[in-house]
């Protein structure tokens, strides 16, 4: 008779299962074994590696195409975004070589295109490109876009009577599609341009 204590100790004996590679019963050494021996192991492990370096490249494939893909969904949100990105990079290309608009820095600091009136409480003025300037990143994200000397150097370049008006500009505004897509396509075409004007 067995006692409990050699139940306890009783090693079952694996059971007979399929090799996920060559497809021959084994009989597995180890616990969740999925193959018969090194070489079906390697090479499963390798057919793994390749669809999952294969799957990769899909997603990226798929990325890069709605990347790619023109606004033909009608996507108000995303058109806002793409419209954001076109003006920010013609920002940059406008004023590049030029210092930060606030503080005046030249250095190695990441470069934004820092608004004067903030766009989020001010939606008419959100692509107006004289109320966007070149800003350096602590200006702009950290010293919420550091407004007094913004004005100051602001009234240098456009003049006392435009920055008034930009502050006293309180219309309303609501961007449809078709002025989205309008503006990326000339604000594209001004991308171009100014790259190849510093080619």
């Amino acid at each position: 008779m067995i006692t409990k204590k050699q139940q306890l100790y009783k090693v079952k004996k694996p059971k007979r299962k399929k090799c996920k590679e060559c497809k021959q019963l084994f009989t597995p050494t180890r616990d969740l074994q999925p193959c018969c021996g090194y070489d079906c192991e390697v090479k499963h492990i390798d057919n793994n590696l390749k669809g999952l370096v294969s799957h990769g490249e899909d997603m990226r494939e798929k990325e890069n195409k709605k990347k790619k893909k023109e606004f033909k969904d009608n996507d108000k949100k995303t058109l806002l975004i793409r419209a954001k990105e076109s003006v920010n990079e013609y920002i940059r290309l406008r004023d590049k070589g030029n210092t930060c608009i606030s503080c005046g820095h030249t250095g190695n600091r990441k470069i934004n295109a820092g608004h004067f009136r903030p766009a989020g409480a001010n939606q008419q003025l959100r692509f107006y490109t004289l109320n966007i300037f070149l800003q350096c990143e602590q200006c702009n994200s950290y010293l919420a876009a550091n407004l007094i000397p913004y004005r100051i150097n602001l009234i240098s370049k456009l003049g006392l009577e435009k920055v008034e008006e930009i502050e006293a500009n309180h219309t309303t505004k609501k961007y449809t599609v078709e002025y989205l897509q309008k503006l990326i396509r000339v604000f594209r075409k001004k991308i171009k341009l100014y790259e190849r004007k510093f080619r």
